[in-house]
């Protein structure tokens, strides 16, 4: 078992976590939304294009907002969607929904039409907030709300005017242990589930990222990462929002457009998949000498290949690397490998960020005397596991223990110093004649291989072994590559019985709404996926 720095076992059960030192009296999301603009009232706060917000715009922005939410019959704990595009709009609608005291539904603006309807008749949503993007797909399950009559005009306008008095903001009032947000899964094995994330666990979160990432006022960080993503909203948003550092709003990647506004936003802090950082350092117009400002890259929701790694400090020197794991339903980040820490051991997530404990859980049991060699369910506890599923009482007992540990759903194992190694995912572990292989073990070995942009690894029936190990690649440009070739070369890095027995070439791999690769659809017939360009099936 491995516990976070701050020391002793956790009780049984999760308590309400206390804001930290950094965050002072702050309890709740829009505490946290007041607090930086009193400490921070002139500081760029929401970027988006030309349009700039102080922390005071932004919080009387939010505060105008509660207050129409008010008038329209809105009352704690009720729940509102938000259904549009990243942005400052998104942001004020945000903060002024946690002003209020009701309850954030994070729409995937990525989910079809039956899927939305669904989020919203699951959650009960009083109101939801579209953009003129979104407003054609969402069904017409409860009222609308048009954003831009939601929050206001631009800076210029209404927006500087005062906001409401703290006497007309009940969401100042909620408890600790009070839901703040609903985040829905992005149900790859059926319905998707609502993780209530609480007012404690964002405070909590928000403490981490001051206190283990080091962000200050000074940081100006770029938002990649969608709003319905714990990452956009719950560290970036909020958890950057706290220590008074400015948001920079990229609503549609592009990487032209990602290393223009690196640039010319003098952002400090990246936060976002290998994947992007990729294109961007093979782009050819790429000058890393353009990025003076920048100084931390952190990386999370995907493994990141050692080879990857090295390339990535290699061409931005200068740079601290960071690599972060979380999950939705552990709030966002669990735990952390920044600067050395993670150079020096390429294959770890990090150790527990401190107040959390990671274990590993070995036949659905925590072993007496933890074995550091031992691969099991990570299971964590702490202020970061959020209260459950929404409306899903059977889920939630089989997820959430009454002991407090969140069950993962992660294969991996913490080593003696309490550094973790995310081995794969319970249900894309291949089992090949009663030898358990890891897909991303075998992905990260694959990625490797000059001709290949991008793998994913799965298992499909074998009628001798049980399953055989198939691989999905993406090829780079002007690449051919075939499975014996594969083997051939990476024979000396895996054992055999891990070596790919297929390899299927692809123009791009399947992702489902959240962006998540969609392993059941690899583990099909070929010929249901989109073939490499000049590929016949």
């Amino acid at each position: 078992m491995s516990r976070g720095a701050a020391g002793d076992s956790l009780p049984g059960s999760v308590p309400a976590p206390a804001p930290g030192p950094a965050l002072g009296s702050a309890s709740t999301a829009g505490g946290l939304l007041l607090r930086s603009a009193e400490r921070w009232p002139d500081a760029d706060a929401l970027v988006e294009g030309q349009t700039v917000l102080t922390h005071a715009q932004a919080a009387a922005a939010a505060a105008r907002v509660a207050r129409r939410l008010w008038a329209r019959g809105v009352r704690p704990g009720d729940r509102i969607a938000l259904a549009l595009r990243g942005g400052w709009r998104y942001a004020v609608a945000y903060g002024g929904v946690q002003l209020a005291g009701a309850v954030a539904v994070l729409v995937n603006t990525r989910f079809a039409p039956p899927e939305i309807e669904y989020v919203l008749e699951d959650s009960g949503a009083s109101f939801v907030v579209v953009d003129a993007e979104m407003a054609g797909r969402v069904p017409q399950v409860c009222p609308y709300w048009d954003s831009c009559e939601l929050t206001g005009p631009g800076p210029d306008g209404e927006l500087t005017a005062p906001g409401a008095g703290a006497a007309e903001l009940p969401g100042l009032s909620a408890s600790s242990t009070d839901v703040a947000n609903i985040l829905y899964t992005s149900g790859t094995t059926g319905r998707p589930k609502g993780a209530m994330q609480t007012h404690g666990n964002l405070v909590f979160n928000a403490g981490t990222v001051g206190s283990v990432l080091g962000v200050t006022a000074a940081d100006r960080t770029l938002v990649v990462a969608p709003m319905f993503h714990a990452t956009g909203i719950v560290s970036q948003v909020v958890g950057f929002g706290a220590h008074g550092a400015a948001r920079v709003f990229q609503p549609r990647f592009r990487v032209a457009d990602m290393r223009e506004a690196l640039i010319e936003h003098r952002i400090t802090f990246f936060a976002g998949v290998t994947a992007m950082i990729h294109l961007m350092l093979a782009d050819p117009a790429f000058d890393p000498a353009g990025l003076p400002a920048l100084r931390t890259v952190c990386f999370g929701g995907a493994p990141v290949a050692e080879a990857f790694l090295a390339e990535a400090v290699r061409r931005l020197p200068g740079v601290t690397f960071a690599n972060v794991w979380g999950l939705t339903e552990a709030t966002s980040i669990v735990t952390c490998a920044l600067g050395l820490e993670w150079l020096e051991r390429p294959w770890t997530a990090g150790r527990p960020v401190p107040g959390v404990e990671v274990a590993v859980a070995v036949d659905g049991k925590l072993p007496e005397h933890p074995d550091p060699d031992a691969v099991g369910e990570l299971w964590v506890r702490g202020p970061v596991v959020t209260a459950g599923y929404w409306n899903r009482p059977g889920a939630t007992a089989e997820t959430f223990g009454a002991d407090g540990w969140l069950r993962t759903g992660d294969i991996g194992r913490a080593d003696a110093a309490g550094y973790v190694q995310v081995l794969d995912r319970m249900k894309d572990m291949i089992i090949r004649g009663g030898e358990n292989i890891y897909s991303l073990e075998v992905e990260g070995v694959l990625a490797e291989h000059p001709a290949i942009a991008e793998v994913a690894v799965v298992g499909v029936p074998d009628p001798v072994f049980g399953e055989r190990v198939r691989a999905v690649a993406v090829l780079r440009p002007g690449e051919a590559l075939d499975a014996g070739a594969l083997r051939a070369w990476a024979a000396p890095r895996l054992a055999d019985y891990k070596l790919p027995a297929e390899l299927v070439t692809v123009a791009e791999l399947p992702r489902n709404a959240s962006g998540k690769v969609m392993k059941k659809e690899l583990a099909a017939s070929p010929g249901g996926l989109s073939p490499a360009p000049g590929e016949r099936r």
